[in-house]
C-alpha cells in the first residue's frame, strides 16, 4: 500500500477510510446488479446457471473497478473537507 501520491506527494497516513469504500461499493453494485438481474429473469426467464455465468462475473467485475475509486473518493472528500485522523 502506497504510503503518498505519486503525483502531488500527499501523505495518505492522516487519512481513514476504513470500512465506507466496501459499504458504498456494494450500495452501488447492489443498485445496478439486483435490477439487471430481475429485468433478466422477468424479460427472459433464462436457466439459473445463465444467471449465475452472467451476474457472478458482472458483480466481481463491478466490486473490483468501483472499490479503488470509491475509496479514492473518500479520501478526497476527506482531504476537502480537512477531516483527519
Amino acid at each position: 500500500m502506497q504510503s503518498s501520491c505519486n503525483k502531488c506527494g500527499l501523505e495518505f497516513e492522516p487519512y481513514r477510510a476504513d470500512d465506507a469504500p466496501a459499504y458504498f461499493t456494494i450500495l452501488v453494485v447492489g443498485h445496478i446488479v439486483v435490477p439487471a438481474v430481475l429485468l433478466v429473469e422477468q424479460t427472459l426467464q433464462p436457466e439459473i446457471w445463465v444467471q449465475m455465468a452472467l451476474w457472478m462475473p458482472a458483480t466481481l467485475g463491478l466490486t473490483l473497478a468501483l472499490l479503488p475509486r470509491i475509496k479514492g473518493t473518500i479520501i478526497g472528500a476527506q482531504w476537502l473537507l480537512n477531516v483527519r485522523n
